[in-house]
């Protein structure tokens, strides 16, 4: 649930290992093109052809117009089938429906006899639709609604969205809930006490409580707690037996009596690819204690059907049970519910050793080797990091600095930085934070020697604009030092972007692509050494950012060859170009791209494309239409003898700092490719951290 996965950037200091000792590896065949897993991509996005829709219907119920109500309802089904499955279009379609017809028999005639969707009925449609219309409003912004305040907007958006698409009565279109709910009920020993992990507002938790009998309790667990308030609610409400309400952690189930089952819908994908590594062995600790021997763990996730995926999320199975298998569980079936939706259901094996899953490879499929709990990729924070205490302490030594011109508090985080640096943040904004707090304690002549690289002056100079005011205002917010004074289009737009935030904010990007500390920590010049350049090359720079590695690209090839520098985010290309004509290279160009593609102007020309802490988002964020569109656009930009360059983050071993953010096997990247047509020439560890790739076509 988007619950969990939320709660997941939350700082957890436990650390535990993984459950078992290390078992045999397993070789886990390969997709080709399509990825193993997708996260980090908003869930249920708003099309302007919804937005029509939805003020259509909300003028509807505000005039009391069941055939306004009607036209909305065919509009909605028309668009639907055109948008993200498992949306919010046969939701919004059957509270439409339940609403004209208490406007024929009255609200009481009207209510339907399942409790839940009583419940579902009652929130939305009572008090004359109150909370559907505001739910439009809110989301659609249906009768021109403005927010007055952005966070507690978007705080209680999340939380209607969510009801609304998690306790929609249509859900078993998808869903197969009978038949998930048939599977429990029918396991043998049979349970009686469960646990609904990311239960959300107990859709299922209700359902598998009804089927196993009056005895039978299921803990109804999410680490939202105005979801959990809810659902103690409707079960008081409406005499949900059987359900309890539980505030769980993301590191910590927090039910401590013995248990039958555990039940994940919906959520794996998040545990597996989203959450961090010691988040998640500590969450499975707590599982592994509740649950006892012989008992069983229900996994409910989201398949990849042709490109397409419910809440644009999915996990391939095999991976889910290789994972599984090294936490101690054994398959025991494995069912496919409908095009989108899979069932696994395993068995704790302890003490014994779980039995291995079979996997089925085709001849000449790749496969990749999975020996531990580690994921194969972890998109995580994306270009972000965990707040922990230290790094709030050190943030508000740096506002203080800025803002009071205080010299002692920029020591004080220059020595704290100096701690932390080593045990938490390799490769993030810490580096970059402490430099600035150093220029700012540094005589004239040290901050001279420290900017004399022109790329540093202008990092410098572009933060210091206005005494630091942009700053200024993002450590405050990042690190919720203080409140702040924030527009409501920048807040929205930021907080709208739901489970994995696919794009981090300019500046946060601006600080650390641009870091003056970067060559240092990532060793770019030895990149530099390994790539296949030389002057009067053509090279396109994918993801350029701000312009770090393009304005080196620029050096090599010099005047007569060419930089075409790409990025979806238009300041950063505005930075670029602004930098490019102030120092008159007029080899470097910047465009504007989008997350499908690009154009140069003279296709079959590149001779290298350069790709840096990207393809983890190509593989595990884009679409498969997004990343099909990207792999054609370096296809039709290289020449016959080109290369593709790929520097990315890899899992390091036990006792290494990780990259702060995301990670992703090389193998990953070299089977999906040679799906493509490329051919892995050579790939070298630059630092354990950071890997580069070198592929022709």
């Amino acid at each position: 649930m988007r619950s969990l996965l939320l709660a997941s950037l939350l700082t957890v200091t436990v650390i535990v290992q993984p459950l078992m000792a290390a078992e045999p590896a397993l070789d886990v065949p390969l997709p080709g093109k399509r990825s193993i897993v997708r996260v980090g991509a908003v869930p249920n996005p708003v099309t302007e052809a919804a937005r029509e829709s939805a003020q259509v219907l909300f003028e509807g119920l505000v005039a009391k117009d069941p055939a306004q109500v009607s036209r909305a309802i065919e509009r909605i089904e028309t668009h639907q089938a055109g948008e993200v499955a498992g949306g919010n279009g046969s939701a919004l379609i059957w509270l439409a429906r339940a609403w004209l017809r208490a406007n024929e028999v009255g609200l009481e005639a009207a209510r339907p006899e399942p409790k839940l969707e009583q419940a579902y009925f009652d929130f939305f449609l009572g008090e004359d639709a109150k909370h559907l219309k505001e739910y439009l409003q809110r989301k659609y912004r249906a009768g021109d609604y403005t927010p007055n305040d952005p966070e507690t907007h978007l705080d209680r958006l999340t939380f209607l969205d969510d009801l609304l698409l998690f306790n929609n009565p249509m859900r078993s279109q998808w869903d197969a809930t009978d038949r998930v709910v048939e599977i429990i009920a029918g396991l043998e020993p049979r349970v009686s006490r469960v646990i609904d992990l990311g239960a959300g507002f107990g859709y299922f938790s209700t359902r598998i409580a009804a089927a196993l009998g009056p005895e039978a309790i299921v803990h109804a667990a999410d680490t939202e707690e105005a979801y959990v308030e809810q659902l103690r609610a409707f079960v008081d409400q409406y005499d949900l037996g059987g359900v309890r309400p539980i505030l769980s952690k993301p590191n910590d189930i927090v039910v401590r009596e013995p248990t039958d089952l555990v039940f994940i819908a919906s959520l794996y994908h998040v545990l597996y690819a989203w959450s961090q590594p010691t988040e998640r062995d500590a969450f499975m600790e707590t599982l592994n204690r509740t649950l006892r021997p012989g008992g069983y763990l229900v996994v409910l996730d989201n398949r990849d059907h042709d490109g397409v995926s419910l809440h644009n999320a999915y996990v391939d199975r095999e991976f889910v049970q290789a994972q599984l298998y090294h936490y101690g569980f054994e398959p025991v079936a494995n069912e496919d519910l409908s095009p989108y939706r899979y069932l696994l259901v395993l068995r704790k094996s302890a003490p014994q050793a779980p039995k291995p899953p079979v996997y089925t490879r085709a001849p000449g499929q790749d496969s990749i080797r999975v020996s531990d709990s580690h994921s194969v990729i972890h998109i995580g924070s994306l270009d972000s990091f965990d707040i922990t205490p230290s790094g709030i302490a050190a943030g508000r030594l740096m506002l203080k600095a800025l803002s009071d011109s205080d010299p002692k508090a920029a020591r004080q985080a220059i020595s704290l930085y100096d701690k932390i640096i080593p045990n938490e943040n390799f490769g993030g904004e810490y580096t970059a934070l402490q430099w600035i707090a150093q220029y700012l304690v540094a005589t004239e002549d040290e901050k001279r020697e420290m900017t004399r690289d022109p790329l540093t002056a202008e990092f410098i100079a572009y933060l210091a604009e206005d005494d630091y005011a942009n700053l200024k205002l993002y450590i405050a917010r990042k690190y919720k030092l203080e409140t702040t004074s924030i527009p409501i289009e920048e807040a929205t737009d930021e907080k709208t972007r739901e489970i994995g935030i696919v794009r981090r904010q300019a500046l946060e990007d601006f600080i650390l692509f641009n870091n003056p500390k970067r060559d240092a920590w990532e060793q770019s010049p030895k990149i530099m050494e390994r790539l296949p350049l030389k002057a009067g090359d053509r090279v396109v720079d994918v993801g350029s950012g701000p312009g770090f590695y393009s304005f080196k690209f620029a050096e090599r090839v010099g005047p007569t060859g060419q930089v075409l520098a790409f990025d979806t985010k238009d300041s950063h290309i505005e930075y670029l170009n602004g930098l490019a004509s102030k120092w008159g290279l007029k080899q470097v160009v910047g465009a504007v791209s989008s997350t499908d593609g690009f154009e140069i102007p003279e296709p079959g020309t590149a001779d290298m494309v350069f790709m840096c802490s990207l393809y983890h988002i190509l593989y595990g964020v884009s679409s498969q239409a997004e990343r099909d569109g990207m792999i054609a656009s370096i296809l039709k930009a290289l020449k016959p003898d080109g290369r593709l360059v790929v520097v990315d983050n890899g899992p390091v071993e036990a006792g290494l700092l990780p990259y702060h953010g995301p990670y992703i096997r090389q193998e990953l990247i070299a089977s999906q490719l040679k799906a493509y047509g490329f051919e892995l020439e050579s790939s070298e560890q630059v630092i354990p951290q950071r890997y580069l790739m070198v592929f022709s076509r």
